[in-house]
């Protein structure tokens, strides 16, 4: 590799490019332990906010006009 007028590494033209990866450095377990509680903790915090109103308006509205629709489909219809 080169590095560029900035510093940075840059692929030289004759260098081949596989598109591969470099292979993730394990994680010591304490350290995926640590992540995984705090996610939990972030999660357990969101699910415990209370819904805002408004969407509870709205979703009234939903439950209400599927209710309804659902006795209009199921009511005989006329014969012409």
């Amino acid at each position: 590799m080169t590095r560029d007028e900035f510093g940075d590494r840059r692929r030289g033209v004759g260098e081949a490019h596989c598109g591969a990866q470099p292979a993730p450095r394990p994680r010591p377990v304490e350290f995926q332990d640590s992540i995984g509680k705090e996610l939990r903790n972030l999660y357990d915090d969101v699910v415990a906010q209370p819904v805002p109103d408004r969407f509870l308006k709205l979703l009234n509205q939903l439950e209400t006009n599927v209710l309804s629709s659902a006795a209009t489909s199921s009511a005989p219809r006329k014969s012409e």
